[in-house]
């Protein structure tokens, strides 16, 4: 380890890191020559892997053309050729606005769809309605419509409440049902929260089709987003998902909302999409979203770098890599692959009470009692301490706590790039196997 910079304000600054300087496929190297396995992708964003010369090309040739255009003066061609990608990839969806980021991503979506309703006549129809235990970015509007309680609580006080409906979280159902008796109550609280409010009042419904690290990889019954869409239908509110973490290919599919057969109105996108390389969101909708919007004159929303070139040049690499190397495939082979690896590991350990996720996303969470579910107290800060000792063995992994409505609770979470291997999981999953073990025997 090293010694943190003295110039940086750093996520945490009780934690020594190390300096990466090099990195390649799934491995990173530090300034010491230490390797680790980057067992969440840097976020789970790096979904091409690291080090990947052709994508340094793009870049740079994308570079030397024409590095930035401001989109409220020109366009580029470069943007066109992204949006046909991403059509062809995406192609539930009509219109698509690229942006800088996750949370831009998730901010203007939501705004699409306030804008949506405004365009018609009905301003008032502005609500946002969210779930607990969800997390669409840290901008202040995000933190609002998004249910991470600990990292709402210190902007509770400018936050703007809307509502927010319970997680599909069927290991610790909130409403006390087993999946023998569940009639989709976390699915019609919706219907509760939009009358409660008013339907008038409510634009749309945000969430993460598979919740990701506020939960550690939380993934609803397949009942459930059929549900959410008809109480969405019935009261004229549109469905926007959070595909930042768990789309363009992460789940084996470009959406994860495909493998539930229901189509949204408006998808934010990033991570993935961008193979680690720039930063890079999008906003994708359909055109029966976007038709009161263009009717008006246009999207007036957006940051400055929203459609910059070198982002649209990396977007459609990406995309046409994960094409050509059929990492789809792969996706859906080794998540399958980790998936039995993790469950293995779970009926031989009894801290480990349950498994979840879908293709590269995929989570385990730690319990003191798997018969009863008891949580660790959070205090010991189980979750924390299994993160430590994996990175002194060589692995980064992302830790989820808290899931017990926001109050206890430890998960771990893994997602590598794309383009992993079978002996490369066997070697993350030994590793994280052998830091267990150090934490909780």
């Amino acid at each position: 380890m090293v010694k943190n910079h003295p110039n940086i304000l750093y996520f945490e600054t009780d934690f020594d890191y190390p300096l990466i300087v090099k990195g390649k496929g799934i491995y990173l190297y530090d300034e010491d020559g230490k390797r680790y396995i980057d067992g969440c992708a840097g976020s789970v964003s790096t979904s091409l892997g690291y080090g990947r010369s052709e994508m340094a090309e793009v870049m740079k040739k994308q570079a030397e053309e024409i590095s930035f255009v401001h989109r409220h003066h020109v366009s580029s061609k470069i943007v066109n050729e992204a949006t046909d990608v991403l059509k062809k990839n995406f192609p539930a969806m009509d219109k698509f606005f690229l942006v800088s980021g996750g949370t831009e991503a998730t901010e203007c979506a939501t705004k699409l769809a306030r804008l949506h309703f405004y365009h018609q006549g009905k301003p008032g129809k502005n609500k946002i309605i969210g779930r607990w235990m969800s997390y669409h970015g840290y901008t202040t509007d995000a933190l609002a419509y998004g249910g991470n309680p600990g990292r709402r609580k210190e902007f509770a006080a400018i936050l703007r409440e809307d509502g927010h409906i319970m997680p599909p979280y069927c290991y610790r159902c909130w409403a006390g049902k087993s999946p023998e008796n569940c009639a989709m109550e976390c699915a019609n609280e919706l219907e509760t929260a939009i009358l409660t409010a008013g339907p008038d009042t409510v634009a749309a419904f945000i969430c993460e089709t598979v919740v990701g690290t506020t939960m550690g990889c939380v993934t609803p019954p397949k009942a459930y987003y059929k549900r959410i869409r008809e109480i969405c239908d019935k009261y004229d509110v549109l469905l926007v998902l959070d595909e930042v973490m768990c789309g363009s290919g992460r789940t084996g599919s470009m959406l994860a909302i495909e493998q539930y057969g229901v189509t949204p109105d408006i998808v934010a996108l990033a991570k993935s999409m961008g193979g680690g390389y720039f930063p890079i969101g999008c906003v994708a909708c359909t055109g029966k979203a976007a038709a009161p919007i263009e009717k008006a004159g246009g999207f007036p929303v957006g940051h400055t770098w929203a459609g910059n070139p070198i982002a649209s040049a990396v977007v459609k690499k990406t995309l046409e890599i994960i094409e050509e190397e059929d990492l789809l495939e792969n996706v859906r082979k080794q998540g399958s692959y980790l998936r039995e690896k993790l469950e293995a590991l779970k009926e031989k350990y009894p801290f480990i009470g349950d498994v979840r996720g879908m293709g590269l996303m995929q989570a385990i969470e730690i319990v003191k009692d798997k018969e009863t579910k008891e949580c660790y107290p959070r205090s010991e800060r189980i979750a924390e301490k299994i993160f430590k000792a994996c990175m002194e063995n060589g692995l980064i992994i992302m830790t989820s706590v808290n899931m017990d409505r926001g109050v206890q609770g430890d998960a771990i979470m893994m997602g590598t790039s794309f383009d992993v291997t079978a002996e490369e999981m066997d070697e993350l999953v030994a590793i994280l196997e052998k830091s267990l073990l150090e934490v909780l025997s």
